[in-house]
């Protein structure tokens, strides 16, 4: 087991509900794969106004042709990732999202829930506000859904996750995804090897080709 004195910190701010933090997950699965970092995906609330319910998407904020404009980008930049997305027709609830992904920290399965929960949302095309969402995205990982569903109702990760929106706050996040790599901040979606650069930047070396390691996906 690698030592974590050893490993650079990469924190990702992000929201479920942000199309640009779901198409990040590939980057930051190579970052892992490439170099010795130690990798946690934070949350940032884009739209705390949202209830749990959702809220209709306003029609001066995404017109048809920005919202075409955005899927071509995607797939531009991210063919694998965007092939498949599905755009939801409301902005969903990501609160719930956020207290799930604390449950799965806890029990070391935050990364491969992680990409669940976003699953869910944009290749699923299903409500991550809604508590069963979440529960079928922990059957998928290995954690215990009913456990899960009993925290969420009991509001037991209320107050952490509360308290991890006011570090990002604090931090100065305002956009998602930003990412800290160690001394480097990077804010917004771009090309991998930007993140290389900030690691050499920092001393940090690659892997050695037979200690890296393939993550999930």
């Amino acid at each position: 087991m690698e030592n974590s004195a050893t490993l650079l910190p990469v924190v990702v701010f992000a929201d479920f509900v942000c199309p640009y933090s779901y198409i990040a997950i590939d980057q930051m699965n190579d970052l892992v794969r490439d170099y010795n970092v130690e990798l946690l995906w934070r949350p940032h609330w884009l739209h705390p106004e949202v209830p749990a319910t959702g809220a209709p998407i306003p029609a001066e904020s995404a017109p048809n042709e920005r919202r075409e404009r955005t899927i071509a980008w995607l797939r531009e930049m991210a063919p694998e990732r965007a092939a498949g997305m599905r755009f939801p027709d409301k902005i969903q609830f990501s609160l719930f999202a956020f207290e799930a992904l604390e449950f799965a920290q806890d029990q070391g399965l935050a990364l491969p829930f992680k990409t669940a929960v976003f699953e869910s949302l944009w290749i699923e095309g299903r409500d991550i506000g809604q508590i069963p969402t979440l529960q079928a995205a922990a059957d998928k990982v290995g954690l215990d859904s009913q456990e899960l569903g009993q925290a969420l109702s009991q509001q037991v990760y209320r107050k952490r996750v509360h308290d991890a929106l006011e570090l990002a706050r604090a931090a100065g996040v305002t956009k998602t995804p930003t990412f800290v790599l160690g001394r480097y901040r990077i804010i917004g979606w771009h090309y991998y090897e930007v993140f290389q650069t900030v690691m050499e930047k920092q001393g940090v070396p690659l892997r050695a080709p037979d200690a890296r390691v393939v993550r999930e996906r």
